[in-house]
This record gives structure tokens, C-alpha cells and sequence, in this order.
């Protein structure tokens, strides 16, 4: 019997070969084969019956071939604009656009129109991308009134008018949007970029302004504006403010203290901004030193903080100190809770001291105290932060304690035992239902459950059941894992029940998702039959499922791997017939015509833009006739230099 490409080559040979037009056109029209209609469409003289065909296939790449041989430009023209489809819309923009098939002028028209009309996003974006000829008013529109950002974005850099780009800079609610009026080269207005970094609250969008401001007169009028004084930092990497001598100069002769504490933030001559740290006295001006970027002397920062007074200044230079044993040292000479000694409670990692400090008398220095563990010692102290989550006088001391326990038996104790609401809420939050499949009821048997598993689950049986705590009750049996309880509550009908069989159903959600045997047959002993079921039935579907993706290795006919891939409910044996079968449509044709015999067919194949062009360019290699390879290459080449780097 022949094959189903067999008789396909043979269709399409005899299109090829006939010169009776009416039966091409009932075949492009008719034939049920969507792959031989789009052969015969190519053979089609009468633009009227492809008008007819692009508008009534139901297959776009038969519409689109017709598309494609269709010379009335008031009918394309009108698919661009009018077709349902939006892949034939697009593939008929693009012939337009590539073939250049309209005046400068009519194409400016058509893509104003489609960008601003076209319901498809990708097809707005490809209209404006392809013209600089537009209607001001159609891409103000388009800036201002589309969902997508990305079209408002490709909008915005075609505005020509600094005025309308001021108002996208300034008062756009879009961060990017904003942006991308910055950084359009229309907008060079200094004062409307001076404003951008005055109060922009995007980073990006303060440097792109900096960068556009080349005046260094105007700059040195924006730093020593006070205004200004929250944006020294962005305003600094001008590089036209890169005049060191300049501001030397300025600030040893300057009575002005503003003037002098602009230039302590921008001078970065480290001996110099030494000298301010050291000598200065103006706190104001020795604070700006020790902030700016280049200030980096840790011994002058190690000294100081053991003799400063002046709170800023001593929280900043606790800021920038990378020896740990300084900030412990400073941290047992200064135990207050000023903010420079809880920055430094926040910045170490000696557990025993940081043990020490959260039993201390003062709250605030507890509570830094508790962060500071959680950040750098996760899941290391648990039972040490369920006491203090439990017994600390301090709720907020307490609630951080909760969340920086990892430990789901400590968490099921200390929603049991805590006397504060919100510390059992955030306790019982902060266990992970979806471990707990792996690690109690269902995996272990019963007789080695450790005696913390028991109290775990009677512990959440007990809040499930008994707790009167509408919100805490379902928490507690949102986390549960005991089938028969969840049974039980189920069976009460009501809004507990709907909680219940809703943890149920993932229950048994985690078991269908179990992708190793022995879990599964761990499960499959449960003394629970609907929980053994469950397991048996998903083992043996792992098991199938294997099997049948190792038979798919061995088939070969077609027909097979797509009845595989329509009818086979399992979603890893349906993909492993998917690649099966496209790795043998891919390599079937050259298996049949990949000697020199068939040259034809090569030279068919290459010419041929419904096949891969992988596919294509094995058939071009297996072509002899070099003159035919020599003109195709210089005509076609640049599709094959993917291949070709």
C-alpha cells in the first residue's frame, strides 16, 4: 500500500504537470488535504478565485500562499485592513511593507491606520515600527490610550514635540514610559530634565536625565540649588562634573556652608575628604565626607565611632565599618537602642552575643536582636526563638520570633501554646503544607513515627477540632494531613467542610504527582484504602507510562504516533510521540529523495516555504548542479548563514 507521502508526491506532481486550470482550482478549493491545496494554490492564475480561496480556507497557510499571488493592491490593501484573521492580516502587512508595494505616502496611510485600529497588539507594534512617516495626533493617541506598554513605548520615541514628550516625562504613571520620553533625543529641555531628577522616583530615569544635561554651568547651578540637595548622589556622576579643583577650590574659599557641604559630597580625593572627616567643624559638612561614595578609611571610621557625639554622623560611619569585632566591641560599649547601635545588632553574625541581646531589657534591642538571627542563621535556632515567640512581653518581639522559625514541629507548638493571636496565626502560616506528604502520615508507618511526628498531628488534630478561633481552626485544618479527621469535618457540611475537602483534594493531588516508586509503595501499606488506592493506581500509571514511552522509541508509523498523540491521556507519553513523530516528518523527506536521482525533488524542496528550512538547506547541500546552487546561493543565501556561522 502507499505510504500517505507517496501519495501525496504524486498530487503534486500532477498539479505541476497540468495544464487544465479548472481542476487545479477544484483541488485548491476541495481536496481534503490541506498540504496538497496549498501545492495547487500556487498553480492558480485567477486572482479572483485566490481572493475567493484567502477569504474561505480555513487553513491560514492556504489563505496566506494565496495572499501572497494575489497583485491587486486595493484588495490587499483591504485584508490588511478588514481580514477576520489577524495572521492573514499580518502576513499581508508585511508582503506590503517588504515588497514595497505602495507609495512613500499611501504606506504612511495604511500603517497610521492599522496602528491605531488594529485590534492585534503584535500587528500595532509591526505598523509602527516600519514607518517614520506618521500622523502626530495617531501616535499621541497611541502613546496615551493603548494597554500595551511596549506599543506606547515604540509611540513615545517617535514624538517629535519636546512640549508633549515633557508631559510623558513628567506626569506619565509609567516608570518605562517616563523613560522612554527621557531618553528620546527631542526632549533637551534643561529644565524639564531638572524636574525629572527633583522628583522622579526611578533611579534609572534620574541618571538618563543627568546624562542628557552636557552644560556644566546649568549642573552647577542644579547642585548648589538647596532644592536639590536629595539628588546630589545622581547629579555626581555627570561627567562634567568631574572638575576636582573646581570644587577644592570652592570649598576652601567659600563662606557658604551649603556651598561647602555640595562639595564634601562631590569632591572624591580621598586625603581630601580624610582632612574633612578629621578636621572639619561643621558636623553638617564632616557628615556629607563620610557619606560620599569615596570616603572609605576604616581606620578613621574604627576610631571615630568610639568618640563622635553626633548621632548622624556615628549611624553613617556604622554604616560603612567591614570589621565585625569593631561593631561587637561598639555594640557591648553603646548597649542603648540609639540607631546606630541597632544598625550594628543588624550587621553581626556572633550568634551566642546576638542570644545574649534578645533577652535584653530593652524591646527594641530585642527585636534587632531576633532580625538579625532569622537573617543569618535560618532554621539553626529554632527552639531558642520558639521560647521567646512564646514568652517575650513584647508582641512584635514575639511575631518576629514566629517568623523566623523554619521548624514545622517548634510552629505547630507554638500555635498550640501562644497566648497572642497573631503569633499563632503567623506560626501556623509559616508551615509548609506542601511538605507534608514527605514527611509524616502517608510515608511513615505508624510503629517508627518519632514521638515529634505524634505531637505534631494531634497537635493540629486538637486546633482543627477544638479551637475556637474561627480563623485559626481553619488555618490548623488547612495544614493537616490526617484523611480521617479531614473525613470527619467534611461530614460537619459546613464552611469548616469546604476547607477540609479542599486540603483533601491536594492531598491527593500530592500523591498523583509522586514520580518515584518507592514513596508510591510506601503509600500503597497505608491502612487508609481510599489513600492506598490512590497510590496504586498512580504507580501503576508511572509504570505504564514508563513502558509506553520506551515502546514509542521502537514505532515508526505515523498513523500510530498521532493516534498516540490524540488519544493517550498522559501528558509525558503524548510529548515523547510528539518528538518522536516530528523527528521522522522531519528526515522522512531526505530519507526518500536524499540521492542524486531525485534532483527534481531537492530543487522542489528548496524552493518549497512550507518545508523547514533546516530541511531545505540539507536538500541545497545535496544538489549537484552547481550553477543551479551558484545562482540560488547568491539570490537566497542570506536564509542559510544561521548554518553558516
Amino acid at each position: 500500500m502507499a505510504s500517505y507521502y507517496e501519495h501525496y508526491d504524486i498530487k503534486n506532481e500532477l498539479i505541476k504537470r497540468s495544464d487544465n486550470q479548472e481542476k487545479i482550482i477544484d483541488v485548491a478549493r476541495n481536496d481534503s488535504d490541506w498540504h496538497v491545496r496549498l501545492f495547487a494554490v500556487a498553480y492558480i492564475e485567477d486572482e479572483e478565485v485566490l481572493k475567493d480561496i484567502l477569504v474561505n480556507d480555513s487553513i491560514q497557510f492556504v489563505s496566506i500562499k494565496a495572499m501572497e499571488q494575489i497583485s491587486d493592491i486595493d484588495f490587499l490593501v483591504d485584508t490588511c485592513l478588514n481580514n477576520p484573521f489577524s495572521h492573514i492580516r499580518l502576513a499581508t502587512l508585511n508582503r506590503i511593507i517588504v515588497e514595497s508595494l505602495l507609495s512613500e505616502s499611501d504606506l504612511a496611510d495604511l500603517l497610521n491606520h492599522v496602528a491605531l485600529n488594529d485590534p492585534n497588539d503584535f500587528i500595532v507594534k509591526i505598523a509602527l515600527e516600519n514607518t517614520d512617516s506618521y500622523d502626530p495626533e495617531t501616535i499621541m493617541l497611541i502613546a496615551k490610550s493603548m494597554r500595551d506598554e511596549e506599543i506606547r513605548k515604540i509611540a513615545v520615541s517617535k514624538i517629535t514635540d519636546g512640549k508633549i514628550l515633557s508631559d510623558f516625562a513628567l506626569n506619565d504613571s509609567s516608570v518605562f514610559i517616563r523613560r522612554e520620553s527621557i531618553l528620546n533625543p527631542n526632549l533637551c529641555d534643561f529644565e524639564v530634565l531638572g524636574e525629572v531628577i527633583k522628583n522622579d522616583d526611578d533611579e534609572f530615569n534620574r541618571y538618563w536625565a543627568c546624562e542628557k544635561i552636557d552644560d556644566k554651568d546649568y549642573l552647577i547651578k542644579l547642585i548648589f540649588n538647596k532644592s536639590f540637595y536629595h539628588r546630589l548622589d545622581d547629579l555626581s556622576l555627570n561627567p562634567n562634573l568631574n572638575c576636582p579643583e573646581y570644587f577644592k577650590s570652592i570649598f576652601e574659599n567659600s563662606d557658604d556652608e551649603y556651598q561647602r557641604i555640595v562639595c564634601a559630597n562631590i569632591i572624591s580625593d580621598k586625603l581630601f575628604l580624610n582632612n574633612i572627616v578629621l578636621n572639619e567643624s561643621s558636623d553638617k559638612i564632616r557628615l556629607e565626607a563620610i557619606k560620599n561614595r569615596s570616603f572609605s578609611s576604616q581606620g578613621i571610621l574604627n576610631d571615630l565611632i568610639f568618640t563622635e557625639d553626633n548621632q548622624d554622623i556615628l549611624f553613617h560611619a556604622i554604616s560603612k565599618i567591614k570589621d565585625e569585632d569593631v561593631l561587637v566591641k561598639y555594640i557591648k560599649a553603646n548597649l542603648n537602642d540609639n540607631d546606630a547601635t541597632l544598625y550594628a545588632i543588624l550587621n553581626i553574625k556572633d550568634a551566642e552575643l546576638l542570644k545574649e541581646l534578645s533577652k535584653h531589657q530593652n524591646p527594641k534591642i530585642r527585636l534587632h536582636a531576633v532580625t538579625s538571627l532569622s537573617n543569618n542563621f535560618k532554621g539553626e535556632h529554632d527552639s531558642f526563638l520558639r521560647d521567646i515567640a512564646l514568652f517575650d512581653e513584647n508582641s512584635e518581639v514575639c511575631l518576629e520570633a514566629a517568623r523566623a522559625i523554619t521548624d514545622s514541629y517548634v510552629l505547630a507548638d507554638v500555635a498550640d501554646k501562644s497566648s497572642n493571636r497573631d503569633v499563632r496565626i503567623v506560626a501556623l502560616n509559616g508551615i509548609p503544607a506542601s511538605k507534608l506528604l514527605d514527611n509524616f502520615l502517608f510515608v511513615r508507618r505508624p510503629i517508627i513515627e518519632s514521638l515529634d511526628d505524634t505531637k505534631f498531628r494531634m497537635t493540629l488534630r486538637y486546633l482543627a477540632l477544638d479551637e475556637k478561633d474561627d480563623d485559626i481552626r481553619r488555618l490548623a485544618i488547612s495544614k493537616l494531613n490526617d484523611k480521617k479527621i479531614l473525613d470527619q469535618i467534611i461530614s460537619l457540611n459546613n464552611d469548616d467542610s469546604q476547607i477540609a475537602q479542599k486540603r483533601l483534594n491536594t492531598l491527593f493531588e500530592d500523591i498523583k504527582r509522586i514520580e518515584n516508586e518507592l514513596p508510591l509503595k510506601n503509600l500503597i501499606s497505608s491502612e487508609d484504602s481510599d489513600v492506598s488506592y490512590i497510590a496504586q493506581k498512580t504507580l501503576d500509571d508511572l509504570i505504564n507510562s514508563q513502558k509506553h514511552i520506551d515502546e514509542i522509541n521502537g514505532i515508526s508509523d505515523i498513523d500510530e504516533l498521532k493516534r498516540i498523540i490524540n488519544e493517550d491521556f498522559n501528558y509525558y507519553v503524548r510529548c515523547e510521540a510528539e518528538g518522536k513523530l516530528e523527528n521522522i516528518l522531519f528526515n522522512i523527506r531526505l530519507d526518500e529523495i536524499g540521492n542524486e536521482d531525485n534532483q527534481d525533488k531537492l530543487k522542489n524542496i528548496l524552493n518549497d516555504e512550507s518545508f523547514p528550512l533546516e530541511l531545505r538547506y540539507e536538500a541545497f547541500l545535496k544538489i549537484t548542479d552547481e550553477k543551479f546552487k551558484e545562482d540560488y546561493y547568491a539570490e537566497n543565501g542570506r536564509l542559510f548563514q544561521i548554518f553558516l556561522q
